[in-house]
């Protein structure tokens, strides 16, 4: 049935943990699609004060969500700006580094294995590479009471404010006057909302191929992997935040998503509420909506616990 399969595929890859300053759930969801495409980061022992979570939607292939899961964290980590305080640019200046990781031979190799599923340091012809892949990145990393959420492409994370929805990123759409006058300053275009008629995003790691003007800085390509950064201080009146792919906040308002979880929050496990809420988003069948609702769907809710500490 095109690109969808016959009967989809509701199975959960579902992960809750916690400690003394938050507790999470995570789940998965391949839904109507043919195959799964999304990976995420949860990572409560990111350093010694901090946490990092992150949804990373593919297309074209899994590849380069796989790829940003492996290396984020380390890349992050290996940040002078991150070590020095300045976290919003080590967020960006990692979102960069991770395109150039993959357009060197380690990395080139790194992605024919990840597609063809082999061991780690398998031999592999880099000319063999075919990956034309790309993914979104939505990050929000907790650093003490300070929270920083970085975003390129259509993933999306919302805070539950006294029960009020505030969205920390924008959806990089291709229509959007900031975006298409970049896309245009690099030689592209933009046709039925979509970069060259194809991509229906405008920010991306990866997506190599959208990203050979050599004649303008990395951050200004057609397709860009610079991230918007948007920085909270958390408080007694923040309840929890949600990242999440496209393929719920398809479905949800985020409004709608922070109602879903508030009802629920104090009479389930977070872990039972994340899976009902990648069911509330599966649509019944391929023709309805559509399409909406037969996506990949991968989510986060990351619940706080008052006063954070720096512990």
């Amino acid at each position: 049935m095109g690109p969808y399969l016959s009967t989809p595929r509701t199975e959960k890859h579902t992960q809750f943990a916690e400690n003394s300053r938050l507790r999470f759930a995570s789940s998965d969801m391949q839904g109507w699609r043919m195959t799964m495409e999304d990976a995420k980061i949860v990572n409560l022992t990111f350093d010694t004060s901090s946490e990092i979570f992150g949804v990373y939607d593919g297309h074209g292939g899994s590849e380069v969500a796989e790829f940003v899961t492996r290396h984020l964290c380390q890349e992050l980590l290996n940040n002078p700006n991150y070590h020095q305080g300045n976290i919003d640019i080590a967020l960006q200046e990692t979102y960069l580094r991770l395109d150039e990781l993959q357009n060197t031979q380690d990395g080139i190799k790194e992605l024919i294995r990840i597609s063809k599923k082999l061991p780690e340091g398998s031999p592999v012809n880099p000319d063999e590479l075919i990956v034309q892949a790309g993914c979104t990145a939505v990050t929000a990393l907790i650093k003490g009471n300070q929270l920083y959420v970085a975003n390129a492409g259509d993933s999306r994370c919302v805070l539950c404010r006294d029960g009020v929805a505030v969205d920390l990123s924008i959806d990089h759409k291709p229509d959007l006057p900031e975006e298409k006058n970049r896309i245009y300053r690099a030689d592209g275009m933009v046709e039925d909302g979509r970069v060259m008629g194809n991509l229906n995003l405008s920010r991306s790691i990866g997506d190599l191929e959208y990203k050979t003007n050599l004649s303008i800085p990395q951050r200004e390509q057609m397709i860009s992997a610079f991230p918007d950064v948007r920085k909270e201080t958390l408080g007694p009146r923040d309840e929890f935040i949600v990242l999440a792919c496209d393929g719920v906040w398809d479905m949800l308002t985020s409004q709608q998503c922070v109602n879903f979880i508030r009802e629920r929050i104090n009479a389930k496990p977070l872990q039972q509420i994340i899976e009902e809420l990648l069911d509330r988003c599966l649509s019944p069948s391929v023709g309805a909506n559509a399409g909406l609702g037969c996506d990949n769907m991968t989510a986060i809710i990351v619940q706080f616990k008052h006063p954070l500490s720096n512990q």
